[in-house]
Formats: structure tokens, sequence, C-alpha cells
């Protein structure tokens, strides 16, 4: 039988938070799906933690030569069967019933492509205003010129996804925002599911420092909003669980990210003037 969605999902190193997240496939209520895990080459165990799910979820390997989110997402589609794609985050979770209720609301009301809200775990309440800020951003961002996403976790009928082309894999970041850009052009708009939830990760929080993340995320919005896509390193954003991993990363004080905001108003400004 075909499957209604294949799930894929892009991984480097990430022996420690993907058993989680295959855990909860396993444990989905609904069961027509096919997992496709695209792996830049892991150095770890993410290779054997897939190899031991395999065995009872519909599922293949991909290995791929390029270390590159948009590219192995769109590496991962070429092998993929389902009339939906969706695009999930290794280090993310969804809830048991979250794929029924996902095919329930597509089959009933139909579109192209569509967004889920996220949410934090039982550990990290503490950062659920920024998660609603973030959920309201990008389903206002509608309304404006610029369009957000939320992060790498969208599903997207999978003829309009090649009719896009797929995800830009000539940017730095935010090419997840750059599709749903593109979806807009031909007239179509995301539509955000507010009760159909993925539980967002924050170890990068955790790791680099609150201060340092939100920094990033600020500088990056920005960035798109007067400057446009970004195409360049503007700061460090490294994929793969390694990042994680016994790393003590010296975190600067509030007012060096406040200086380096400042700087990045002006340089838009320069743009904007020539």
């Amino acid at each position: 039988m075909k499957p209604y969605f294949s799930i894929i999902i892009p991984t480097l190193n990430e022996e420690r938070y993907l058993p989680k997240l295959l855990e909860d496939l396993l444990n989905q209520t609904e069961k027509n799906f096919e997992v496709i895990v695209v792996d830049g080459k892991s150095t770890d165990k993410t290779i054997d933690v897939c190899k031991h799910f395999m065995k009872n979820i519909p599922s293949k390997i991909i290995i791929s030569n390029k270390r590159n989110v948009a590219y192995q997402r769109n590496y991962g589609t070429k092998f993929s069967k389902g009339s939906y794609l969706f695009f999930l985050d290794a280090d993310s979770r969804i809830s048991n019933n979250f794929v029924y209720k996902l095919k329930k609301f597509i089959i009933n009301n139909k579109g192209l492509l569509f967004i889920p809200y996220l949410t934090s775990g039982a550990s990290d309440k503490k950062y659920r205003t920024l998660l609603d800020l973030s959920n309201m951003l990008a389903e206002s961002s509608i309304f404006f010129d610029k369009k957000f996403s939320l992060g790498g976790s969208m599903i997207i009928e999978k003829n309009f996804f090649g009719l896009l082309g797929g995800f830009n894999e000539n940017l730095y970041l935010a090419e997840d925002h750059e599709l749903i850009q593109r979806a807009h052009f031909w007239g179509v708009s995301p539509r955000f599911l507010r009760n159909i939830k993925i539980t967002a990760s924050f170890r990068r929080f955790k790791n680099e420092g609150e201060i340092k993340i939100l920094y990033k995320y600020i500088i990056s919005t920005v960035y798109r909003l007067f400057s446009g896509e970004i195409k360049n390193k503007i700061f460090s954003y490294e994929m793969g669980g390694q990042v994680y991993k016994n790393k003590k990363i010296k975190k600067k004080g509030f007012n060096y990210y406040i200086n380096e905001i400042e700087k990045l108003f002006n340089r838009i400004k320069d743009e904007l003037k020539s």
C-alpha cells in the first residue's frame, strides 16, 4: 500500500536524540507512513540506531555525501513514495496520535502546505512564551510581504514540492522560510495547525546560552526583513548532534550581543542607501 506520508529526517551524529523521535514514530496509532532518514555520514551510532528501528517501521536509510540540511531533505524526497512529504528535525518529538490527527485534518480540509505549531516539553516550560511568539509571528506573516515558517517541520504535497523545486540549497540559513516565500508566489499559503503540535528542542539554548541564541534569531529575522534571504554566513550555526557533546562554549555578555545587533542595523542601513 502506498504510504500517505513520507517522513524525511536529515541527520548528523544524532545517536542521542534520534531514538526518541523514532520511538514516537513507532508508537503512532496511524501507520500509513514511511520514514526516510538521510544521514550526512555520521561518525557516531546514528546508523545503528536507525537499523534497530527499521525492523518495525517501514523505513529507508539514505547516505548523503553532503552535510547540508536543505540538500539532505531534497535528496530524501527522491526516494519517497508518499502523497505528502513530512519534514522533521531529528531532535523534535511528536505525540502518539500526531500522524492520525494530521491525516484526518488534511483529508477533511485539503491543502498543499501545512505547518504544525510548536510547543515545549515538560522540562522546557520556561520557553513557552518564546514559542507562543514564534507561532504568532509565523502565522501572522501570511498577511505581510515577508513570510516565516516554524523551523524545519512542515508537511507539503509532493507534486507541489517538486513544482517549487525543493529547498534552496544555496542558502546558509532559513531555507524553510524561503520555501514558504516561494509557495506564496504560487498563491499558496500554509495552513497553520494550532491543535497539532510538535515538541521543539531547546538544546541550542541550553548549550550556547539563551542570550546568544536569541541574538541569532533576532539577527536572522532582521536580516531577512531588510536585506533578503541569508546566503552568507552571518554567524555560526552548525548542524549535527556532535555540537552538544561535552562542548563548553564561552558565553559572551549581554552588551556584546547588543553591540552586534547595532552593527547589523548599521550594515543594513548602508545597504539600503546604496
